[in-house]
């Protein structure tokens, strides 16, 4: 526990896993709270929530504890190295974290042993750099080959998909097992969780993280991101990631979205999107008018062929990548053995034509975003699915299936590279979680958080986690 003041003067005690980073990392530095008994309390949490989450494959109990005696001691004397000093950050299966294997969310390669990794991936370097703990892996899609994370629940509605790749470090975000999650996003990854799980993830311009370090799927779209309980504690995360200054853990959220001009794409692009995300994004977008935002209704350039080029780039990437394990006759799960040898079989020149017409969809958005400071649309087309379900009916008698729903707005920035936020849509109270997105020009990040940390004020955001062992 530790207190925070009220309007009276007086102290409240809020259990630290239902603070923010922004307000752990305060705390820590000016002494209200230890990084040895934050770790202490977490872990706990982690003992008695995670069973009937499974957000973890890895709890690296020891090693934490060890780096938050080191924190204490290092700021007990010399103050906060840097804006996450003591703050404890989860990783996804991805990234390499010294002296632990990365097993990428496969059984296979768990099942053939492996050696523990020499040094951290330079993103978890950066972390550990600006203070931050690590305090274990997270569960993922066979090399993040995937939308729905098997093995683990949604906190907000266990009975349904947590969303994927990165489906762990939404769950652990959700749930209060940690304030950050260190996530990756090739064709959605961290934006499609956090909409499932009603947290905040975060993917930046294409290049600006370094991915070394990284198991690849896909070396040309791979982009490290960030997964958070509110929009601050992302810009936090963030500016630690770049070594840019820390925001001021204590922002006002900006006056207004006065000035700014918002692209909303056309009905086309919704036809094939769930009622209840429509209503709720159009809420949204109509809140930011009545805030001062100029809404502009716009259709997205070459918007059919966007999936299929990313599909066609990942499949290759992906086969010519994993070429050895196709080979050796691991017992991959049968659905990411399939995409594999559907990638083996892309031919060069219709690889080389997905890379150009990628070229000729970064002009197009260049021209697109000519009078406008960034996109809004949805996350994801669905709410969150019940675990199994993979076909779904529409009202015109066709139908969609699960990845292809989870991914058809999140691909757009995933193919041209660009930054692109979602917060969660609305209140806990209308019902599963719902993601806004907010898409940016190139290295427009501070202006799609700006964005979301307007739309979290004005929605009366952000979620609170969640105990889904009391639900």
């Amino acid at each position: 526990m530790t207190r925070t003041p009220t309007a009276d003067g007086t102290e409240q005690a809020v259990p630290v896993h239902e603070l923010t980073a922004v307000e752990t990392a305060a705390r820590i530095a000016d002494g209200r709270l230890g990084p040895v008994e934050l770790v202490e309390a977490l872990l706990a949490r982690i003992r008695t929530v995670d069973p009937a989450v499974g957000a973890y494959t890895a709890v690296l109990a020891d090693t934490v504890r060890a780096e938050a005696e080191q924190a204490a001691k290092r700021i007990a004397q010399d103050g906060p190295r840097g804006p996450l000093d003591g703050v404890p950050v989860s990783v996804k299966d991805l990234f390499d974290v010294a002296g632990t294997p990365t097993w990428a969310g496969s059984a296979a390669l768990r099942a053939a042993g492996g050696t523990p990794a020499a040094a951290d991936a330079a993103v978890v370097a950066r972390l550990r750099a600006a203070g931050a703990l690590i305090v274990g892996k997270t569960r993922m899609d066979e090399f993040a080959f995937g939308t729905v994370t098997p093995g683990t629940r949604n906190p907000r509605c266990p009975d349904r998909s947590a969303g994927g790749s990165s489906g762990g470090a939404a769950a652990a975000v959700a749930a209060g097992l940690g304030p950050l999650a260190l996530g990756t996003d090739t064709g959605g990854s961290v934006r499609i969780p956090a909409a499932m799980c009603g947290v905040v993830g975060l993917k930046p311009t294409y290049g600006v993280l370094p991915a070394d370090g990284v198991a690849p799927l896909s070396w040309s779209l791979d982009t490290p991101g960030v997964l958070a309980r509110t929009v601050d504690d992302a810009a936090l995360a963030f500016a630690a990631l770049t070594g840019a200054a820390a925001p001021a853990a204590a922002a006002a959220p900006p006056v207004s979205a006065a000035g700014l001009t918002l692209a909303v794409p056309d009905d086309a692009l919704f036809a094939r999107c769930a009622p209840e995300v429509a209503e709720r994004v159009a809420a949204a977008v109509e809140l930011l008018a009545a805030d001062g935002a100029r809404i502009e209704r716009v259709s997205l350039p070459l918007v059919d062929l966007v999936s299929p080029a990313v599909s066609l780039i990942m499949a290759a990437e992906a086969s010519a990548h994993h070429r050895r394990t196709l080979q050796d006759g691991a017992e991959l799960h049968p659905t990411t053995r399939d995409r594999l040898e559907e990638g083996a079989l892309v031919p060069a020149r219709d690889y080389i034509d997905a890379l150009r017409f990628r070229q000729l969809l970064h002009q197009r958005w260049r021209e697109a975003f000519t009078g406008v400071d960034a996109f809004v649309l949805p996350t994801v087309a669905i709410t969150p699915v019940p675990h199994g379900e993979f076909f779904l009916p529409q009202p015109d008698g066709g139908m969609d299936v699960v990845p292809v729903a989870s991914t058809r707005f999140a691909h757009p920035a995933s193919l041209a590279g660009l930054p692109a936020l979602s917060v969660p849509c609305g209140a806990p109270a209308d019902g599963p979680p719902v993601g806004l997105q907010f898409m940016g020009r190139p290295h427009g990040e501070q202006t799609v958080l700006r964005l979301g940390r307007r739309y979290e004020a004005l929605s009366g955001g952000p979620w609170p986690t969640t105990d889904p062992v009391a639900d």
